[in-house]
């Protein structure tokens, strides 16, 4: 009996279910929930200290001025990416032109650069600072906007693949329905893509909100180059900054901050999500002038030119500039650490996104068929959570958490693998939820009423349905993990990852060395996830 029968005579049997989804939300909660929030149950041990912080009218100014910085800086960036991702979106799913599938794949490539990289490369195209010999636009941009532009890069792929994967799965004959009954392309849109596009709006304003919010390694190494780094903080900032001092010395207002974070940060996406899905798009009035008047002609054209060029100047022109440094003298790379590192980055990745698909499909199923129920509303809360912790904050609660385990130092590699699945499952989890409340559960219901079981269902019905998604969550997942610096530094000193790597060198002042790394890096990355795209693509077409 093959393992895909036995699974599917047991999708039959409700208690298997049942004990299934207990033991998937049981991994879930000890594995990613507990260790991300046991800084918050810190709190309450260690109040003492956290109390003395309260004493301190300077300490708590900062902590507020952080706190600003850090929920302004992402409400900007997440409007902004709305803003541009629903039409690059729209070119990647609607559209065909040349080099489009290498367009598509270099949509990623950002979110697998090493962050500390992007932080400097960011920094010097739009001003290089004085000792960086590389010249950049040379432009006097305050810290808050360089911190815009640079959390752009970090989320804009991020809504514009939320945006595709649910583009992908609405049907284009209905669109043309409406136009051959004399409806304007603008209004076709308005009234019958848009809302059915509020589940992968919400999905990309969380994951780019979120993403924002606890981004710590690029937006540290760009402030440290722009020299304030000691004067002007974010939230992680200010956590990476205070871990200088040592972490029993700084605990208390660690721990204050990214309580606050986490708490505030929960709140504000209830209610920008409750906003979200109120919000009713005006379907039932029609300006057929103004429609026609912006979908003919060089208005459409010439939103697609300003959707490539923003894509092109403000996300990956930054990106790539630091490769500009391998006109610059450079040392000798020592390979077997570059090969080795690489190694044990893809493995991490590759574990992470493995863990993430089996045991984020059924949550993703659950909260999106029972949202409505209050076990589905916890759920879909404490998704978030992992996704709003900062990454130096989510490295020291899962080294409290696992304390004497993790200081035995025997197993850095799996911690900082937990670690990794920790803040990469939310991004599985909340592409997959956000396609499958697009699909109407009667598919699954009229393919059961004629005999197949849950899981044919699934595998037969739902997921050729919502592949796209889970291959864009997977993506996003795998490119998160490869990228990361921040949380593996703050779990493990021992594991040695690319990025961790590249860190190093740009410690010592190796910016060519660093850039020779990250092109090494991406190019394998890039080939890799070119090739993934191929491969399931055909195997789209021959399905």
């Amino acid at each position: 009996m093959s393992i895909f029968k036995r699974i599917n005579d047991l999708s039959n049997n409700e208690k298997a279910r049942k004990a299934w989804f207990s033991l998937v939300c049981l991994i879930f909660l000890i594995l990613i929930i507990v260790p991300s929030i046991f800084v918050v149950l810190k709190m309450f041990t260690e109040w003492g200290i956290v109390s003395e912080v309260f004493r301190d009218a300077g300490m708590i100014s900062t902590i507020k001025e952080a706190l600003w910085n850090s929920f302004s800086i992402a409400g900007i960036v997440t409007v902004i990416d709305v803003l541009v991702g629903i039409p690059m979106a729209w070119i990647f799913v609607r559209k065909q032109f040349k080099g489009k599938k290498y367009l598509d794949t270099l949509m990623d490539m950002p979110l697998a650069f090493p962050t500390a990289v992007l932080g400097i490369s960011v920094v010097m195209f739009w001003g290089a600072p004085e000792g960086i010999d590389i010249p950049g636009l040379g432009l006097s941009i305050s810290p808050y906007v360089m911190l815009i532009l640079l959390h752009i890069i970090f989320t804009y792929p991020y809504m514009v693949r939320s945006l595709s994967a649910i583009l992908e799965q609405i049907e284009p004959n209905y669109e043309t329905a409406a136009m051959t009954l004399s409806a304007s392309r603008f209004t076709a849109l308005r009234t019958i893509t848009l809302p059915l596009f509020r589940a992968g709006l919400v999905t990309g304003t969380i994951l780019c909100f979120a993403r924002s919010l606890s981004e710590t390694g690029g937006t540290y190494i760009a402030l440290q180059m722009m020299g304030v780094e000691s004067t002007f903080f974010t939230g992680p900032t200010f956590i990476a900054y205070m871990k200088e001092f040592g972490v029993d010395a700084a605990m208390g207002p660690m721990i204050l901050i990214s309580v606050l974070m986490i708490v505030l940060a929960l709140l504000l996406l209830v209610v920008v999500k409750l906003l979200i899905m109120k919000f009713k798009i005006p379907v039932k009035r029609v300006w057929p002038n103004f429609g026609r008047l912006i979908s003919r002609g060089t208005v459409p054209k010439l939103k697609d030119a300003f959707s490539i060029a923003f894509l092109a100047v403000i996300v990956l022109l930054p990106t790539f500039y630091i490769f500009t440094y391998l006109t610059q003298p450079m040392a000798a790379i020592d390979y077997g650490m570059l090969l080795y590192s690489t190694g044990i980055s893809f493995l991490i990745a590759g574990v992470a996104v493995i863990f993430d698909i089996v045991f984020g499909i059924p949550i993703a199923l659950y909260i999106a068929r029972k949202r409505d129920t209050k076990f589905g509303k916890i759920l879909d809360s404490l998704v978030n959570v992992p996704l709003i912790i900062p990454t130096t904050a989510l490295g020291f609660s899962l080294a409290l958490f696992w304390g004497s385990i993790y200081a035995g130092g025997s197993l850095s590699l799996l911690m900082v693998i937990l670690g990794h699945i920790a803040f990469t499952f939310p991004l599985v989890v909340r592409n997959i939820t956000g396609a499958v409340e697009e699909v109407d559960v009667s598919y699954e219901e009229v393919a059961m009423t004629l005999g197949a079981k849950p899981f044919q269902a699934f595998s037969k019905v739902l997921m050729p349905i919502i592949k796209s998604s889970i291959i864009a969550g997977a993506i996003l997942a795998f490119t998160r993990s490869l990228g990361e610096t921040g949380a593996t530094v703050a779990i493990s000193n021992s594991v040695k990852t690319v990025p961790v790597y590249i860190m190093d060198l740009i410690k010592v002042d190796n910016y060519s060395e660093a850039a020779f790394c990250s092109i090494i890096l991406i190019a394998i990355c890039f080939v890799f996830m070119f090739f993934v795209r191929v491969i399931i693509n055909r195997g789209g077409r021959h399905a």
